[in-house]
């Protein structure tokens, strides 16, 4: 049975946290924009291109958007196979996208005590408030040997929120993108992932122990000032 592939507005929102490069970096070195790796070029960290790949990656090497999607794809079919061995009950395409996300970047492994298969356990006693709970505690990183909350990933796992409470369609395979957005479809679309994710923003801020009001004034502010953009472009036109 071939895996349930994450839908075209999941997707699109996990690009957009990943970000894409469309050169060969090195993972561990801080300089922005990231340094373009020639052979011979030392490497401190990771070869990587695109939206995260790390796979097939080689010093000097430069690829197009369209074969990022491809790579990310592929990154995420590993992926979305574990969801669909360790998930037993329905999940709505935001579910989905949801899980898709968070596991894609804390790892697929579907053994005990790993993130995914923390999650897929308590979804799998059908308690679905539980299991977007127990995601939003997903947000710390080990740094100089202590464990510390990344604003980053709160903000991701408030988005994953909003993301999981969108919507309640089911599909059983991955939709062929549409025809590009108008300015105002997508910033209605943007305000609606603004609402989501301040009313998710709280709760994850409490339990990751950042105060409220950075959490929920950051994703607010990004999501009006991207909404105004598109907005002034509509209006241009």
């Amino acid at each position: 049975m071939t895996a349930r592939r994450i839908s075209t507005e999941a997707l699109d929102l996990l690009k957009r946290w990943e970000g894409c490069v469309l050169h060969v970096y090195d993972d561990a070195d801080p300089a922005r924009p990231p340094r373009f790796i020639q052979p011979g070029d030392a490497v401190r960290g990771t070869l990587t291109i695109g939206y995260g790949h790390t796979r097939t990656v080689r010093p000097g090497q430069r690829i197009s958007e369209a074969e990022a999607k491809r790579l990310l794809l592929e990154d995420l079919a590993p992926v979305e196979a574990a969801i669909a061995r360790s998930i037993t009950v329905p999940l709505t395409d935001g579910q989905h996208g949801a899980l898709v996300s968070f596991a894609f970047n804390l790892g697929h492994s579907t053994a005990p005590g790993k993130p995914l298969a923390n999650i897929a356990a308590t979804l799998n006693r059908g308690d679905y408030d539980g299991a977007i709970r127990r995601m939003g505690l997903y947000v710390k990183q080990r740094q100089h040997r202590r464990l510390v909350t990344v604003p980053g990933l709160v903000n991701r796992r408030a988005a994953e929120a909003g993301l999981w409470a969108r919507g309640e369609f089911v599909a059983g395979r991955h939709v062929a993108p549409a025809a590009p957005p108008t300015a105002g479809a997508e910033a209605a679309k943007l305000g609606g992932y603004a609402a989501a994710a301040a009313t998710a923003a709280p709760a994850l801020q409490a339990l990751a122990g950042v105060p409220v009001s950075i959490g929920v004034a950051l994703v607010v502010a990004v999501a009006a000032v991207a909404v105004t953009i598109l907005l002034r472009r509509e209006r241009a036109t």
